[in-house]
């Protein structure tokens, strides 16, 4: 978090999203940017609000004895955040920018959280997250410039040092997810002190501060806790050394892999598990030498150090992860920067027979405009923290693990169903975890992995339902048998039982449905709660067929209202029909093709709102079969036994944090929508934040678990908030993906639809003939009509303020035209 100061004599206040579009939106400063950038007035540009990025502030004392968070570096608390500051560029900004920025590694570009053109439009600043391992924040100026290629100014060094805003257009690049909400505790502890007592300096001498003034290896060790790629004893290098790929070094490729970037603590293990990943492709998948080359690697003989990180365990998690075709894109990098010479037709050569893979995907790839990698990198380095997610994900291709993750989500969340929470909009509502989940992938696109984790997470409840379902075929059994038999029909009466079965298929009797629905309550904390209702169906298709007839007709109806609990009913002649009103609990999972989803949701029953309900997560058609795959019998029972543990949940769940996470994240959304007048974004949105909450709370009540054990209580950190936005993010790019277009043309055809066609009569023609000062002659003249009806009309005009009387015969017109 960053703060800023609306003037020079005022104390610092917090940035929150909506304060920073307020501030670089506002007319007022677009106007002072505009007269400066005219004029070169400096007194315009002071006038202009200010942020100070790297750093909040304590309380402290001003000069004048008021207490206040004032902008003084005694008091400034360090966020990891850096300032880059480049003044008088030749040539437009922003053309410097796009090439300075071109330069950068995908690492060293995701560190850039913020870019824009100073108030005097020459100049360039850039927020970025300061590594605490390079060194203070000059020594992260300095290092960061080297690789734009730019020379920095050095003023910015102090964390109290302010930056006057900017306008909207002229913000370059902008990472809203990390900018409003950055914290590295790691910087602030190692350097707060310091900047205290003033001292900003540089801690690493860099040399002349030069885009070629040489690489950050050719200084590397010179700062505190610095670590060369290549460091150890000497037996060990020499080791090192020996393991070669086509003739180069191991540890050579590590160090390019690594690419000057050094882990920071709380990164290392996860890093260690894409590189050791990431090996598989360079030793074939041989687990001894990536477990030696991981050992060789400082970071990882660091946590070894440190810790006794079980290195060997880390490797043996890495080969469940599925095996791509080709190398991934970061180790292809590496080899490249590393000048490996691969035989003909390798996959890093990009020779004829390279195959495609997570990096390279096909050029009609359908799936392509989702940033599926990304998603995947973020969901692996989650489940090094989030129970279950490492067994949901050991053999799941990453594209896949989406569909997996929302699947998985929905169903901890039904067996979650005697909790309840409540929602910032509407906060004293109960609300319950709904969840409509849709996986679509072509056919044979492995959406089978799906009903397997099916089978795994609701094992509570289909045993639960089991001795229900018994209970039912006796008494069917019994009804045939008084049919048939004049024994039985002579014994006590059968008594049809009450059961709350909660498991249904896809043929189903809506009467049975209902019947069941409303026998599924119980009594939690003193209230009683109904349980939901679960379905989940491998081919979307039978679905869709089955609602189209029989007893489970218009099924559409319940699985509107199935998402928000909300109120339905049945009133028939029927005796064997429950008479009354209900609310809907009811989970379902369906997997399908995208041309089952069409029939499901298409253009002409969009209106019903079945799509802005929907989770639909692709489930592309990636990766190879394997043969002869052994049961993870281990993850399996971790599943399982997790599935119990939450089956036994109960009580609110509090979600202070998520509330925050979720209201932020839509608002700063909607009014980007609300500014585009885009109807069709901001139907969307609305309901994304309840997927937010749904998929991640299961994980999150995991992580806490013991906490909530013993206090019911969920202390959430910036981890569990980041989760929640992942679901959010995903949620919305997927409703972007398959719904987009349809909620487009929705609005577009309704808009067509409702637009009125003027119809002029002669009355209002002879009303825009009218001068727009008249005499009654002119009237008669021009409507036709005698003394006595144009007295009348002219009385009738002046009430209903069209006209008005200026003097004895003569009126003006109020207006141009009759309404």
């Amino acid at each position: 978090m960053f703060c800023y100061q609306r003037s020079f004599g005022l104390p610092t206040e917090a940035v929150t999203p909506k304060v920073f579009w307020e501030l670089v939106r506002a007319p007022r400063t677009a106007s002072l940017i505009e007269g400066y950038r005219q004029t070169g007035d400096a007194s315009l540009k002071r006038k202009l609000p200010a942020f100070v990025f790297q750093a909040t502030f304590g309380e402290t004392v001003s000069k004048k004895g008021h207490k206040g968070a004032w902008r003084c570096q005694a008091g400034a608390r360090l966020n990891g955040l850096c300032v880059l500051d480049f003044d008088h560029l030749a040539g437009d900004v922003r053309t410097v920018w796009e090439k300075a920025r071109a330069g950068l590694t995908d690492g060293d570009l995701q560190r850039v959280l913020l870019a824009y053109v100073t108030p005097s439009g020459k100049g360039l600043k850039a927020v970025i997250t300061a590594d605490p391992a390079t060194g203070n924040l000059i020594d992260n100026q300095r290092d960061f410039a080297r690789k734009l290629g730019l020379s920095v100014d050095e003023s910015c060094k102090d964390a109290s040092r302010l930056s006057f805003i900017c306008t909207e257009q002229d913000i370059l690049m902008i990472n809203e997810d990390k900018l409003f909400w950055y914290e590295n505790e790691e910087f602030g502890k190692k350097y707060n002190e310091q900047y205290h007592h003033g001292m900003s300096q540089p801690t690493i001498d860099f040399g002349e501060n030069r885009a070629d003034s040489g690489t950050v290896a050719a200084v590397e060790g010179a700062g505190e806790d610095r670590q060369a790629v290549s460091e150890g004893n000497g037996a060990d290098a020499g080791d090192a050394e020996s393991l070669t790929y086509h003739g180069v070094p191991y540890a050579a490729i590590v160090e390019a892999w690594l690419d000057g970037i050094r882990p920071a603590p709380g990164d290392r293990h996860r890093t260690s598990l894409v590189l050791a990943d990431h090996l598989r492709y360079i030793t074939d998948n041989d687990a001894a030498l990536i477990e030696k080359i991981l050992r060789r690697t400082p970071f990882v003989a660091e946590i070894v150090r440190e810790r006794g990180e079980d290195v060997a365990t880390t490797v043996k998690s890495v080969m469940k992860y599925d095996f791509l075709k080709g190398i991934p894109g970061r180790m292809r990098k590496a080899l490249d920067k590393c000048g490996v010479a691969e035989s003909a037709g390798s996959p890093a050569t990009g020779g004829h027979t390279q195959p495609a893979t997570s990096d390279s995907k096909p050029a009609d790839d359908i799936y392509s405009p989702l940033p599926l990698d990304e998603w995947a990198e973020e969901l692996r380095a989650m489940a090094e923290h989030y129970p279950c997610m490492r067994e949901l994900f050991a053999s799941v291709h990453p594209h896949k693990m989406p569909a997996v993750w929302f699947s998985a989500a929905a169903l901890f969340g039904t067996l979650m169903t005697r909790t309840w929470y409540h929602f910032w909009y509407a906060p004293e509502t109960d609300r319950r975890l709904n969840y409509c989940i849709f996986i679509i992938g072509d056919p044979g696109a492995g959406k089978n992995v799906i009903e397997k984790f099916y089978f795994k997470i609701a094992d509570p409840m289909i045993q639960a339902d089991q001795c229900l379902i018994d209970a039912v075929n006796r008494y069917k059994d019994g009804r045939t048998e008084r049919s048939t038999s004049t024994k039985a029909q002579k014994e006590e009466a059968l008594k049809k039982p009450v059961v709350g079965i909660r498991v249904h298929p896809s043929r189903t009797a809506t009467g049975e449905f209902i019947r069941h629905m409303l026998a599924a309550v119980e009594t939690v904390q003193d209230r009683q709660i109904s349980l939901h209702m679960f379905s989940f169906d491998s081919e979307l298709d039978n679905v869709t067929k089955n609602n189209r007839g029989g007893d489970w007709k218009d099924r559409e109806v319940m699985e509107l209202k199935a998402f928000h609990n909300e109120q339905d009913g049945q009133m028939y002649a029927n005796q064997e029909s429950i008479t009354g009103m209900f609310n809907v609990y009811w989970n379902f999972i369906y997997t399908g093709t995208p041309y089952a989803l069409h029939r499901k949701v298409n253009q002409r029953n969009f209106g019903t709102g079945m799509s802005t309900r929907l989770a639909v997560i692709p489930m592309p058609d990636r990766g190879i079969a394997q043969r002869n795959q052994e049961d993870d019998e281990t993850g399996t029972a971790t599943l399982r036994e997790w599935a119990y543990r939450l089956d036994r949940t109960e009580g609110e769940i509090p979600i202070e944090a998520l509330n925050d996470e979720t209201y932020e994240w839509q608002s700063a959304r909607l009014e980007v929508a609300e500014f585009n007048g885009d109807k069709a974004d901001r139907t969307l949105l609305k309901r994304v934040p309840y997927y937010g909450i749904g998929i991640s709370l299961p994980f999150i009540l995991m992580r806490h678990w013991d906490e909530w054990q013993e206090h019911r209580t969920l202390s959430m950190d910036e981890r569990d908030r980041r989760l929640c936005r992942l679901a959010m993010e995903i949620q919305y790019r997927c409703q972007q993906f398959f719904f987009g277009e349809m909620a487009f043309n929705y609005f577009a055809d309704q808009n067509k639809e409702f637009i009125q066609r003027r119809r002029t009569g002669r009355y209002e023609e002879c009303f825009r003939k009218l001068p727009d000062e008249f005499k009654t002659q002119q009237f008669m003249d021009c409507f036709g009509t005698g003394e006595s009806a144009t007295s009348r009309a002219l009385k009738r005009f002046i009430a209903d303020g069209a006209v008005e009387k200026t003097g004895y015969g003569t009126y003006r017109k109020r207006m141009k035209e009759l309404p």
